[in-house]
């Protein structure tokens, strides 16, 4: 027999319950039967006999007494017995399941330890498998199933092989959406780290598009109303201006100040950064305000 191999019992118990008897069964149940009868419903109160009636209400009430008292006399003396046997039993009880909690402490400490033994051991295999796969270890989320005594060597390193190349295929596609969604925007003249970003919040690549597509729509109808509204004021302006001007020759009088209106011309200098600034310096020197509207690269 094992160390610590019980042998399985339980109690022996015999069970006699002893009747109760009432020995003068008979003559008890003629004396109720006969108080019923007599004083039942059909017994008559008047006022010439409810004295009476009264004392024998009274000794009625001490014979249902005498026989409740009796009842519940026989029922302590019947429990008694099995109140003993209750307490008796209940401290074996006791005693036996006292064991239990010391034991179940025990037992969770050792498999806490086989937890983390094999914690550490997935761990230890995620770390030899991960630069092989391109991936980084720590990036790789011990899964419970990988814990389980019952997994197999073979079928953890599957497991841990398969996350792996899920995860370097998310990563390759993520590196490929946000390329696809900067060179988009670029497209587009949106700015396009906050675009991109939205790839690693987990928002698909098609929506993204779209909302691009979406807020460059809206940019250029912004810019178009400012531009209209702007020309609009524009030409109100020089319909005001107008109502004061004239044309002497080839200048524009402002009749209010005597002064010439400046002519506003838009015109292309291609050449070299020297001689830009040359030509800079030079209108410059003639009152030539020069605004600096675009340059390309």
């Amino acid at each position: 027999m094992a160390e610590n191999e019980l042998v399985a019992f339980e109690p022996s118990i015999e069970v006699n319950p002893t009747p109760i008897v009432i020995n003068n069964l008979e003559q008890l149940e003629m004396a109720v039967n006969g108080v019923v009868t007599k004083y039942g419903q059909d017994f008559v109160v008047t006022s010439d006999n409810v004295a009476d009636t009264k004392k024998m209400r009274a000794n009625i009430n001490k014979i249902a007494k005498s026989i409740n008292d009796k009842r519940l006399e026989t029922d302590r003396q019947y429990k008694k017995p099995m109140a003993d046997f209750d307490d008796l039993m209940k401290g074996l009880g006791d005693k036996v399941k006292n064991l239990l909690n010391p034991l179940d402490s025990k037992i969770e400490e050792i498999e806490t330890q086989e937890r983390q033994a094999r914690y550490d051991s997935v761990k230890a295999e995620i770390t030899e498998m991960a630069p092989n796969y391109g991936v980084s270890a720590t990036d790789i989320e011990i899964q419970p199933g990988w814990l389980l005594k019952s997994l197999s060597h073979k079928k953890l390193l599957e497991q841990i092989a398969e996350a792996m190349t899920q995860l370097r295929k998310d990563r390759d596609q993520r590196a490929t959406d946000i390329q696809t969604v900067r060179m988009y925007a670029d497209q587009l003249e949106l700015e396009s780290s906050g675009w991109a970003a939205l790839i690693s919040k987990g928002e698909p690549v098609s929506d993204i598009l779209a909302e691009m597509d979406a807020a460059a729509v809206k940019r250029d109808k912004e810019r178009q109303k400012k531009a209209e509204k702007a020309k609009a004021a524009k030409e109100a302006q020089a319909a005001i201006d107008a109502t004061h001007q004239v044309k002497q020759g080839d200048e524009t009088i402002d009749t209010d100040t005597g002064e010439v209106v400046p002519q506003v011309i838009t015109v292309k200098l291609t050449g070299t950064h020297k001689a830009l600034g040359q030509v800079w310096a030079g209108a410059k020197q003639l009152g030539v305000r020069i605004e600096l509207v675009d340059k390309e690269d």
